[in-house]
């Protein structure tokens, strides 16, 4: 017999939009807009008297106060959708039951850990992060499992006899089936799932239609029930629409921290980095603006990525209000872990493409630039300014590739050369160089290393018509 485990999420977009609320005095309702009826409610709504199903007006008497949303599901099923990519972390056969409820097959992971008990204790205790109202049930099919936690059973046993007996006590109008159906069973007098399973399926095919047969057999998991599991999607890509309209830039930060931590999520899943990210502000006055943010290095933590875009976003300004946010990544990596030398540890507070990455957020993507070390004799054609961006290959860092020179060369090299003026003992040279003969820039030197009078190492040179000049200077 395979085992199943139900999560029921009654309150999930109420605990999607308003969690930050839950200590407040405000009662908050959301109500279906075609009914008019309340479907979700928080505490202070229930100490005020309203229940789940009264309706909007009888609500309102009783609570003058109170303020009301209407149910949205496509809210409570993208929030289903990160709860499945959290699940998955730890557990797997994970089934989404739109609008508010996950279907997992047990059965295989009780060889992972164990016993029931042991992996009962780790997915409440890693559900417990999300802070989602959540009832649940084990049962012998998903039908089973489903009734149960929706009538917040709020147990896990795989005592294959208490399962059975626990379904059969349940009214056969809460077994899900249409509500003709219903009717019907309880004109000859089936009023409880027990009735229902006492009867024989080949009578149970007589009197009443295949759909019928088809749910007693699923419901006691003697008939197959075809399961669609959960796959993670391989790209991120989140809307987030704000509850109210922001128009100061600083204002962000808190809708934006929780795109971060759904994107940490999803890179954990993978154990990835991200080098680069998309930020759409969705303007109601004007055109959407896209803001970019990168990391040189990498990064997947939540925290990290709030620090560079809050450097991002000083610099930026809006049109006019913003109505929501997306976030997506633009280019992954796999994530490799920095090796540190066993002895010396880590040095300093950050690293140097941490650093690259904080001054880029601060000044700009196009401020912070590297030095390329060229194969070319000529000193000050030897290195060049190159953008420090990060490569187009994924799964790759930035870096411009770079040649090592063996030649003994100053630490510091000036723009130009200057006349040498000073008296100078020179005490290694000459080295002659000639080039740039094919790109018109011809040079013809013999460089020498001399210490002046003040002690200082220069690199001095000579031209043909034997005038001597500095080009740069020793550390």
């Amino acid at each position: 017999m395979l085992l199943w485990l139900y999560l029921h999420f009654p309150t999930l977009q109420m605990d999607t939009l308003f969690r930050q609320d839950e200590d407040s005095n405000l009662a908050l309702a959301i109500v279906d807009g075609r009914k008019h009826t309340i479907v979700q409610l928080n505490q202070e709504a229930e100490k005020q008297g309203l229940q789940l199903g009264m309706g909007l007006g009888s609500a309102a008497a009783l609570c003058q106060d109170l303020q009301v949303h209407p149910y949205e599901p496509k809210i409570e099923e993208r929030r289903l959708t990160e709860i499945a990519q959290w699940l998955y972390l730890i557990t797997s056969d994970i089934s989404l039951c739109p609008p508010n409820g996950i279907l997992i097959k047990v059965t295989n992971m009780l060889s992972l850990y164990s016993n029931m008990e042991n992996y009962w204790q780790t997915l409440s205790q890693h559900l417990a992060h999300l802070q989602v109202h959540t009832s649940y049930s084990t049962g012998l099919s998903p039908y089973a499992a489903t009734l149960m936690a929706k009538q917040s059973k709020n147990w896990v046993t795989t005592d294959t006899q208490q399962l059975k007996d626990a379904v059969r006590r349940y009214p056969i109008s809460l077994s899900g089936l249409p509500t003709q159906q219903v009717n019907q069973l309880q004109r000859v007098g089936i009023h409880h799932i027990n009735d229902l399973l006492a009867l024989p399926l080949p009578e149970v095919a007589k009197r009443f239609d295949i759909d019928l047969v088809n749910y007693i057999g699923k419901l006691t998991g003697q008939f197959k029930h075809p399961i669609d599991f959960y796959h993670p999607p391989e790209l991120f890509c989140y809307f987030l629409e704000l509850l109210f309209d922001i128009e100061n830039i600083a204002w962000l930060e808190k809708p934006l921290n929780t795109l971060f931590q759904r994107l940490e999520l999803f890179l954990k899943l993978r154990d990835s980095i991200a080098y680069e990210l998309n930020l759409v502000l969705h303007q109601r006055e004007h055109q959407d603006k896209t803001i970019q943010f990168h990391s040189a290095q990498g990064d997947y933590l939540a925290t990290k990525w709030q620090a560079l875009s809050a450097l991002t976003l000083e610099n930026i300004r809006l049109d006019s209000a913003v109505t929501g946010l997306t976030l997506s990544v633009a280019r992954l990596g796999e994530n490799n872990s920095d090796e540190y030398d066993l002895f010396e540890g880590v040095k300093g507070n950050q690293t140097a493409l941490e650093l690259a990455s904080t001054l880029q957020a601060k000044l700009g993507q196009q401020a912070v630039v590297s030095l390329l070390l060229c194969d070319d004799p000529r000193p000050e054609m030897a290195t060049q300014i190159v953008p420090f961006t990060i490569s187009t290959e994924p799964c790759t860092r930035v870096c411009p590739p770079t040649i090592t020179s063996t030649l003994f060369r100053p630490s510091l090299l000036y723009p130009h050369p200057i006349p040498l003026t000073t008296q100078v003992k020179v005490t290694l040279g000459p080295e002659r160089i000639v080039s740039g003969w094919w790109d018109g820039n011809p040079v013809k030197r013999d460089y020498f290393v001399a210490r002046n009078t003040s002690g200082q190492w220069l690199w001095i040179f000579r031209t043909e018509e034997h005038q001597w000049f500095v080009h740069g200077q020793f550390s």
